[in-house]
């Protein structure tokens, strides 16, 4: 009965050493990785919205933020600035998740949440816009989750 026992414990690492790539000997095949070939999650300066989407951004903010948060995004007496340094210094290394999560709460100070998400979105892609960040091909998704996978970053 022990001599079946380590049989088969035997046999067993001995597969698993298989699976994993790599032979009982230490001389099995090997596995490279090139760094390029490793998926990294997108950041602010990989064009993640397009210029379409913060030109109708643009028609929002200015509709519904720019009597607090001025026609160049710099704050005024009411509202903080969201373009220039005082962007970078609050939001660089959070996620446009959590961005767009908070001005959906908060804003419009009279009204948040009034606005639709798609809304929201296209002034996330506008503050993007006016801070720099490249535009690219396709939009940002109105989707929380999927905007948590965007990372922002200090521009390039």
């Amino acid at each position: 009965m022990m001599q079946r026992l380590l049989t088969v414990g035997c046999v067993g690492v001995a597969l698993v050493g298989l699976c994993a790539g790599m032979s009982m000997t230490g001389a099995g095949p090997s596995v490279e990785v090139e760094a390029s070939s490793v998926m990294q999650d997108p950041t602010t300066n990989d064009g993640v919205f397009t210029s379409a989407q913060a030109r109708r951004g643009r028609r929002v903010y200015n509709r519904d933020c720019a009597s607090c948060h001025g026609g160049e995004l710099r704050g005024g007496e009411m509202a903080p600035g969201i373009a220039g340094s005082d962007f970078i210094v609050f939001w660089v290394d959070l996620s446009v998740g959590a961005l767009f999560e908070r001005i959906k709460v908060s804003m419009p100070e009279d009204g948040p949440g009034r606005l639709s998400d798609e809304e929201y979105t296209d002034v996330v892609a506008y503050m993007l816009d006016q801070n720099e960040f490249p535009s690219g091909e396709a939009e940002l998704p109105a989707d929380k989750a999927e905007l948590d996978k965007i990372m922002i970053v200090a521009a390039e």
